[in-house]
Parts: C-alpha cells; structure tokens; sequence
C-alpha cells in the first residue's frame, strides 16, 4: 500500500480552519457557542456506536420525514417572512424580471461595472419566463427556484456524504448541519444569489469523480457530459471556479509521482473540466447576444480593482467604497488599470511583511466568518411577525449560536481526521478528498492572498468540506462504556439548554438596531438609477404593515428634492411630519402597532424627484404603491422602520 508522507496540505487547511474557529468565537455569543459545539460533539462521540445500528430502513425513514418537516418549515418562512432583498442580488433579480417582460434594455451602469452577473440575470429570466407559462408570479417563482436549488444540494449533500462513507452517524449528523440549523432557512432561502448554485456546481463536479474508473462507458458518457455543463455553468456564474484547475494539477503531481497516475484514470474527467471552462467564454458571449448585452468599459472594473481592496488594510481587505469611488471618478478602464498597478505595490509596502501576513488573518477569519448568515443581503423583514419583533434579540441570537456551532462542529471532526489522515491514493475516495481539501485550499487562498473577502465568499468550501469528511476513513472505533447513551442524551439536552438560555440572556446585547418592516430594494443611485419626477400636485402614498413598536421611520426621497413627507397612523389618523436629512425623509418618534400610510406630495411649483422602486412583475411590498390615486402593485417607495 503507497502513501505520501505527513499530509502537508491538510495541516495548512487546519490552520485555516482553527483561524476560521476563533473568528467566529469574537462575539460575545462565542462562549455559549463553543459551549454548545463541546457538548454536542461530546454527545455525538457517546452516542455515534448506537446510531450506526440503525438499519437502512430506519435511516430512509427518518431523514425522508425529516426532509418533509424541513420543506414544510422552508414553505412557512417564506410565506410568514419573506424578506427585503437589496444589494446584488436584486439588481440581478430586477434585470431577471425586466427581461423576462421582453424589455431587453440595460438601463443601470452595475452590469457593466459586474458584468459577471449577466449569465445570471439572463439564465434567472428564462426560468421566470418558463414559470410564467403555468401562471406562477414572480415572487412565487423565485421562492420555488430557491426552493428547489437549496433541497437539491441539501439531499444531493447527504446521498453523497452515505455514498462515500456508509456510516448512518455521519449522515445523521449531516442531516442536522443542513436542516436542524439556520443553513436550510436563512440566506440560502431567502435571497436567490449565485452563491448557492455555485455550491451545487461544486458538488455536482465532485460527484462526477467519485468512482469514476469504476463507472461503465456509459455511465462514463452520462457523468461526462454533467460534467461539462457543470463546469461550463459554474465558470459563468462564479469565475473564481477556476481555481479548481491549480488544484487538479497539484493533485496530478501528487498521483504522478507516487506512479498512480494510470491508475486513477483521471485523465478523461481532467480534460472534460477543462473543456467545461473553455466552453464558458463562448456560451458568455452567446448570453451576452441573447439578452442585448453590450459591454462598456467605460465603466467597467479590470480585476486589480479587487486586488487593490484586498490590499486595503482600513477595510480589512473587504469592499471600499473610497476605492470604488475613485475607480468611478477614473475617465477608461485604462485609467483605472494605471491607477491600480500603481498603487497595490505602495499598500503592500506601507504594510511591510508583519502587515501583510496580519492583514491575510484577518482576511482569513473574515471569509470564514458564518455569523451573519442571517444578515447577508438580507435588507430586513418586509414586515416581521409581532412574535419575532418583540424578541428579536432571543431568535437572532438562538441563529448566531446555532450555525456557528453546527459548523464548528463539523470542521473540528474534519480537523480531528485530518491531522490522522495520512493519504493512501491507491484508494478513489481518498484522492477525491485530496482534491476536496486543495480545492478548498484554492478558493481560501485565493480570497486571503489575492481578491477582497466577505463572509459569504467561505461558504463555497462547504460542500468541499464535507465531501472530505465522508471520503477521509475513519479510525477504527473504540468501546464505549455502558453509561454512553445516556451521556449523550444528557450531553443533547444541556446543549439545547446553553443556547436557548444564552440566545435568552446575551441575545439583548446583540446590536439594537431592529428592522420591524421595510422596502430597502432599490437599483441604486450610484449605478445611475432614474428617479421618478414627482409633477407639482401630485401625491404618492403607501400602506406599511407596523407589526410591533418602533421609534424610527424613514423615506428615502432623493437629494435636493423638496417634497412634504408625512407618516399617517390608519387607525387614530394621527399624522407626523419627517424632516428631510441629505437625501431621506426622517422621523425620531414612538409609534405603536398597527398599519400606517406614508404620503409623499410636491407641493411645490416644479417637479421634483423621488426615488421609486418599480418592477415589471415582481411585487415588491405588501401593499402597493399609488400615485394620485392609481394603484402600481409592483411600484414601492424606499422606506425602513426600526426599533433603535
């Protein structure tokens, strides 16, 4: 039997990982939090033996319910909650809908500046155009594509996770990281981004692999060709896929000199790949053809835009918008290209070496951070539930404790195997969690070395992660004494225990600033979005659902406009006058429950400009927006109510 000497790259993933760990232990939810990985992990240990004894039955039974309860808790979240989405992804939804209407126009300068959003915004238009036919709305459409994305990879997850590792405790365990936590009902849900797809590309290029020099010619043919299109589809929506390719290729070296090369008989799957992304750039340029796009530079970014934040200590690597500003003020791309290759080396230098390494551990922990999950493009609750509003501090902190520790759990059993792991590759499923673990490798050095990092770019490892726990073997088992089962149960228990009580006490110092109803989607005016001109004597009003108590209403109007703004309560006919602040319409006053009417007029003798969401078929408040009267159901104004 060959194998390498002591595992390098998992040591370097480790490290990774344990950097990860404490970045998500900084906040002051990160004691309860580890408490809880502890005992669970305890509990799991003690009562992994008895698990494993469940039939195969059993298993099919219980994670099939449990799969149905999950769908069915997915249904009433986005039925009770659905959320304000804002930023990229509703821009790209926005763009989706528009031309889905047949509108094929590009009408804001963001997808020029990102144009790696088109495939998307063009691909998510064809389905609301299918979804049309069979008289789905908009809404309905995106919810059930989110819907059908997520349950696609959550049970693609776990049939892949028995395939390689045939123990019912990991598959238990799986089933709980994926739908017993926040993962199956927050951002993934809620918010339709290429995040997740990708995710699924990953998964789905990984599954094509596992065993492949044992498939037949023509299951060979048939993973081959998802293969392709996988690929293809992957490097359309998210191009750092490429860092796949390096990680192929040290994972080749590995083979080749250990002469087991031949015997992994990759070389087919190696070469599809690569045709798979070959094939990106022309199918881009169809899309670009297909949905009217036409590039400008003008106002396009060239990727040192990216380095040069990465690079920038003030904001830890992270999104400027100081360097996005001065990117914008740069005449050509040409200019903006200059501008960066000029001043990346002076960051790296004014950081010096202690500085450089500093500011990559912190990137580090940043795009490994999972706390926000909850928070990531989401712009707040279109109008939350009274019981989620009033304890907003308990749910928000019960999510921050509850996926930290599902995924601190799951990476310190991945830890645990990898610093036992020493790669036997005369075995498939070990060569397949080589490659898992250096294409992890590749995306967290790409981000922490290279690119600009958020939290949310980590999660493209996950399935990664997990593919590498199931294949990686697993030592032989130890007895357990009598008295396990009980612990584990015991260990269960407190666990649930720590976190409902911590969420309960610590999660009042979370930030205070809650979001009780809002509309915060909008196109933006730094992408050149057009306001609506007001003629004088007009009125613009709309209903807002108040579901709980709050001291903070404001309109977002637009600068130097001069419009009246007032906030009626529908109930006692109690109105209250906003005051203008730079380009939002603000009032600082206690307002209770209940459904209120935002009326802006312009009482002027001019027209005047207010900042108006419109749609074509997407709806994107609870009641619509009128304009002298006339109903525009898919028409909002801009508007955040907060308990502060």
């Amino acid at each position: 039997m060959k194998k390498i000497k002591p595992a390098f790259l998992p040591a370097i993933l480790i490290l990774c990982l344990l950097i990860g760990s404490i970045g998500n232990l900084t906040s002051v939810l990160g004691v309860p939090a580890l408490l809880v990985v502890v005992l669970l992990g305890a509990g799991l240990y003690f009562g992994a033996p008895r698990l494993d004894h469940l039939s195969t039955r059993q298993l099919r039974w219980g994670i099939g319910l449990g799969l149905l309860a999950m769908l069915i808790a997915q249904v009433v979240v986005l039925h009770v909650m659905p959320n304000t989405v804002y930023h990229d992804p509703y821009r790209v939804l926005s763009q989706a809908d528009q031309l889905a209407a047949g509108h094929m126009t590009w009408d804001i300068t963001y997808f020029w500046r990102y144009a790696n959003n088109v495939p998307l915004a063009y691909l998510l238009s064809l389905w609301l155009r299918l979804t049309q036919l069979v008289g789905l709305s908009t809404n309905l459409s995106v919810h059930l594509l989110s819907i059908l994305v997520l349950d696609s990879f959550i049970a693609l997850a776990l049939h892949t996770i028995w395939q390689l590792s045939q123990r019912a405790s990991l598959l238990v365990v799986a089933f709980g990281f994926f739908a017993l936590s926040p993962f199956a009902y927050t951002y993934y849900l809620q918010v339709f981004y290429s995040d997740l797809p990708t995710m699924l590309v990953l998964l789905i290029i990984i599954r094509s692999l596992l065993n492949w020099s044992q498939k037949t010619s023509r299951q060979r043919w048939f993973a081959g060709s998802g293969l392709v299109v996988a690929v293809m589809l992957g490097a359309m929506l998210k191009p750092n896929l490429v860092v796949l390719l390096p990680a192929l290729l040290i994972v080749g070296l590995i083979l080749a000199r250990q002469h087991l090369w031949r015997q992994a008989k990759l070389t087919l799957p190696i070469l599809l790949i690569v045709l798979g992304f070959g094939l990106s750039l022309p199918a881009t340029k169809v899309i670009d053809v297909a949905a009217n796009y036409q590039p400008r530079t003008a106002f396009s970014f060239p990727a040192t835009n990216w380095i040069l934040m990465g690079y920038n200590q003030h904001s830890n690597g992270g999104y400027s918008g100081k360097d996005v500003g001065r990117a914008i003020k740069q005449p050509s791309q040409a200019a903006r290209q200059r501008y960066n290759l000029k001043t990346i080396p002076k960051r790296i230098k004014t950081l010096g070496v202690v500085g450089v390494i500093r500011l990559w551990v912190v990137k580090l922990g940043i795009v490994l951070n999972v706390q926000g999950i909850q928070h990531w493009y989401n712009g707040g609750f279109r109008a939350a539930p009274s019981w989620y509003s009033n304890h907003a501090g308990f749910y928000q902190g019960l999510t921050v404790i509850g996926y930290v520790a599902a995924t601190l759990l799951m990476w310190g059993a991945l830890m645990l195997k990898l610093l036992r792991w020493r790669p036997d590759l005369t075995d498939p499923h070990q060569i397949l969690a080589l490659l898992a673990v250096t294409t992890a490798l590749g995306y967290l050095a790409f981000h922490t070395l290279l690119w600009e990092v958020e939290p949310r770019y980590g999660q493209a490892i996950l399935p990664l992660l997990w593919v590498a726990l199931a294949a990686i073997p697993r030592q032989a088992s130890q007895s357990r004494p009598r008295w396990a089962n009980q612990a584990s149960l015991l260990n269960g228990a407190t666990a649930l225990l720590v976190a409902f009580g911590a969420a309960g006490v610590l999660g009042a110092q979370l930030p205070q600033k809650q979001v009780i109803t809002a509309q915060r989607s909008q196109l933006s005016v730094q992408y050149h979005a057009k306001p609506k001109t007001v003629t004088p004597g007009t009125v613009l009003a709309e209903v807002v659902d108040v579901n709980a108590p709050a001291n903070y209403f404001s309109v977002q109007i637009h600068a130097g406009s001069q419009v009246q703004v007032t906030l009626t309560n529908l109930a006692t006919g109690q109105h209250y006058r906003l005051t203008m602040a730079g380009r939002v319409a603000r009032l600082h006053h206690q307002l209770a429950a209940g459904q209120y009417r935002i009326t802006v007029q312009n009482l002027t003798t001019s027209g005047q400009q207010v900042d108006v969401t419109h749609t074509y078929h997407y709806q994107l408040a609870a009641h619509p927006l009128t304009v002298n009267g006339q109903s525009q159901p898919t028409a909002s104004l801009i508007y955040t109510c907060m308990q502060r």
